[in-house]
């Protein structure tokens, strides 16, 4: 079932109005390094603080977010992306505030997860689905743990990301995120709508990867990383749409604000894995958004698709 009418439209204006603290601007990351934990890969700061819509917080300064039907919740990938934007402010002011709600975001994470490593992103939302994980979760939320294991010294940060990391790597069969096939793997965001491959999703997801190799260098997570870096090589082909990228792997558009988002990863990519095939891509792409005519020709395909194909994500806020 589809959002309401009058909050699936809420949301897209306040997207079209950059009002949106759910899809603001997340450029090149300021203070990654390729060769230790640093700064994050794409820059979230604007979820932590910035001019494109306030981020709501408890009265422990953990995010919240509103559904359609107006409830209030915790939703565990959002308080990853804040934990992680204040973590880069930090590391640009050293600032006491950005750094407890760093802090504060990854005891939450810690505090919240499950015996197995995950997060039940899913049941956030509602639903009650078999597989309640996302791969981009389980990478994101392992990310912001992993520093902050880092900096503070605690230990029980660098464990539950390796449970975390442990998750997101499991079959789909056994219970994580991943799609194994052929050698091949691909990490699901959304692992209950089997072979979607959300592009941005997977690739938050091989962050988290890259960070546990970082951190925590075991030949199996090595392994599942050279894995899932040449699948998405070999497949990346499949996202060009020939004037504009796909969001996933069933034929959705990306809207303007992933198209942009797509590019930015891929260009991190490139940097940490040294393959040119996802530098040749993200400056292809580039390219396609100085289109005019591209532009609206994309833009009017997503919409088309979001009229006869209402979004199920009931985040609103």
């Amino acid at each position: 079932m589809g959002l309401p009418a009058a909050s699936q439209w809420r949301k897209w204006f306040l997207m079209v109005r950059g009002r949106s603290i759910l899809h603001v601007p997340q450029g090149i990351g300021r203070y990654y390094s390729k060769d230790d934990l640093r700064g994050y890969y794409n820059d979230l700061t604007n979820k932590y603080s910035s001019k494109y819509g306030s981020q709501v917080l408890d009265k422990n300064g953990i995010p919240v977010n509103q559904l359609s039907n107006g409830d209030w919740v915790y939703f565990p990938t959002s308080i990853a992306q804040y934990g992680l934007g204040a973590y880069d402010i930090w590391l640009s002011t050293g600032e006491e505030e950005p750094y407890s709600a760093f802090i504060r975001c990854s005891k939450w994470l810690v505090d919240n997860q499950d015996e197995l490593g995950g997060w039940k992103v899913w049941h956030s939302l509602g639903g009650t689905p078999d597989n309640p994980y996302s791969s981009m979760t389980q990478g994101e939320g392992a990310s912001l743990l992993y520093r902050a294991g880092v900096v503070s010294k605690d230990k029980s940060f660098l464990a539950a990301a390796d449970k975390a990391i442990g998750l997101m790597i499991l079959p789909i069969e056994d219970g994580g995120t991943a799609r194994i096939f052929d050698g091949g793997i691909v990490l699901e965001e959304t692992p209950n709508k089997p072979g979607s491959a959300i592009l941005n999703g997977w690739i938050f997801s091989i962050f988290g990867l890259y960070d546990a190799l970082l951190v925590s260098k075991c030949s199996q997570w090595k392994e599942a990383f050279e894995k899932t870096i040449d699948t998405l090589e070999k497949n990346l082909e499949f996202y060009d749409a020939g004037y504009w990228s796909f969001y996933d792997r069933n034929g959705h558009f990306a809207s303007p604000f992933y198209h942009e988002l797509h590019v930015n990863l891929l260009k991190v990519l490139y940097a940490l894995s040294g393959k040119e095939k996802f530098l040749t891509i993200a400056l292809r792409w580039e390219q396609y958004s100085k289109n005019r005519l591209n532009c609206s020709r994309a833009f009017l395909r997503k919409a088309w698709q979001k009229i006869i194909e209402p979004e199920e994500v009931v985040l609103v806020r």
